[in-house]
């Protein structure tokens, strides 16, 4: 689950065709940053989430997460104006969760808030405490 830090006074300062243009480059950054067989799907606002298939160690996701947060970290030029963002990352596994799509959401989402509390443009992984508060909402 990825967040855009920042986003929201680019949209204020610029104007949406602005915020829009962002968003676009945010989306041709993601899937030049992941696998063929990975899938970035934009759920809305400024929200992200990627799924990835077949990754088997918690250091995989981890690793594509610091190359998204480094990726997104770079300048976006807006016409004649060059704005900054960042992202914050929570990631939930299924090798932990299981598989239901809606609570590896809640999970990942969950994990996607500690990091922006802890001062955004990080990542977090998703934990027992996430799953249980998951459950209990499902």
């Amino acid at each position: 689950f990825i967040d855009l830090d920042g986003f929201k006074p680019i949209n204020d300062k610029h104007g949406h065709p602005a915020g829009d243009l962002v968003l676009k480059e945010v989306a041709k950054r993601l899937e030049a940053t992941v696998r063929g067989s990975d899938i970035v799907a934009r759920l809305g606002g400024d929200e992200f989430v990627i799924l990835q298939a077949n990754v088997t160690e918690a250091s995989e996701a981890e690793l594509l997460a610091r190359r998204i947060i480094k990726r997104l970290s770079a300048p976006i030029d807006i016409g004649e104006v060059s704005v900054s963002i960042s992202g914050s990352v929570g990631i939930a596994r299924s090798e932990d969760f299981g598989c239901d799509l809606d609570l590896l959401l809640s999970c990942a989402d969950q994990a996607l808030y500690r990091s922006k509390a802890a001062g955004k443009n990080r990542l977090n992984f998703s934990n027992e405490s996430d799953f249980a508060t998951a459950r209990q909402a499902a």
